[in-house]
């Protein structure tokens, strides 16, 4: 069951950090991420992390 539920659980989690992160783009003055060099390859792992949970469930479904 816990394989089943992970990559529902990181699609999440990598959402919420997206909205942050357009958040913070818009609006500066949250900070919610302050460092401009994390931004950029954070935004990349969390593509990533949601790209790679979709192909998971998608296999996961076929079997």
């Amino acid at each position: 069951m816990f394989n089943k539920l992970l990559p529902h659980i990181c699609i999440d989690v990598a959402v919420i950090f997206v909205v942050l992160w357009i958040l913070d783009r818009v609006n500066g003055a949250m900070q919610f991420l302050s460092r401009d060099v994390f931004k950029i390859p954070f935004l990349v792992f969390l593509i990533l992390v949601i790209i790679e949970s979709v192909i998971l469930i998608v296999y996961q479904r076929r079997d």
